[in-house]
């Protein structure tokens, strides 16, 4: 039976570096949501870490229970509580992989890594629409239901909002850009050698 061949120094250092820019990540922002109006010109917002929410949280709840919108909170984000131990369950099987050098391994936080990707942005949209569509009929203040778009600018009343991914997202970029290429970059090499050769 041929045995299966290991991954190589460079694509397990590109695993590694993977793990190191994930763990980078999940002690950084996500996501953010920025607000202006003219009565707040230094503007409000609430930015998402992966274990808890930051912001002018208070302030903000207190603008959006005019306008019938549910209290925002993290009690109200049970992903807050475990979205922290799955980063680092990806984290030790990513360098396990690259200790051991397993390629099937690697190719499994790959798939789980776009699994995870799609669902996170997927949570992303559903939090922002319940909240935006979920209006109180009992509100002093009427709007029409309303979704904030995940990465831009939105008009609300007197408020702007602009929301966009923070510098922990794009260190989770960098992850994925390192384990997907210490798992396939071998074969895109071999690949490239071949044609040159040729």
């Amino acid at each position: 039976m041929k045995k299966r061949k290991k991954l190589s120094l460079l694509s397990r250092g590109l695993l590694v570096a993977g793990a190191v820019f994930l763990s980078i990540s999940a002690l950084l922002p996500w996501w953010g949501l920025d607000l202006v109006a003219p009565q707040y010109p230094e503007g409000l917002e609430i930015v998402v870490h992966p274990s808890k929410l930051t912001g002018e949280i208070d302030i903000i709840n207190n603008l959006n229970h005019y306008i019938g919108m549910e209290e925002i909170s993290e009690e109200g984000f049970p992903e807050l509580q475990y979205i922290p131990i799955i980063i680092w369950a990806f984290v030790a099987i990513t360098v396990l992989a690259a200790i051991l050098g397993n390629k099937t391994l690697a190719y499994i936080v790959c798939i789980l890594f776009v699994v995870g990707g799609a669902l996170g942005i997927y949570d992303m949209y559903h939090w922002l629409h319940t909240f935006g569509t979920n209006l109180s009929p009992d509100a002093p203040i009427k709007v029409d239901p309303f979704v904030p778009p995940v990465v831009g600018e939105n008009q609300l009343a007197n408020f702007t909002t602009h929301s966009a991914f923070r510098s922990g997202f794009y260190f989770l970029v960098l992850s994925a850009i390192s384990i997907f290429l210490g798992t396939w970059g071998e074969k895109l090499w071999e690949k490239q050698t071949l044609k040159q050769a040729v």
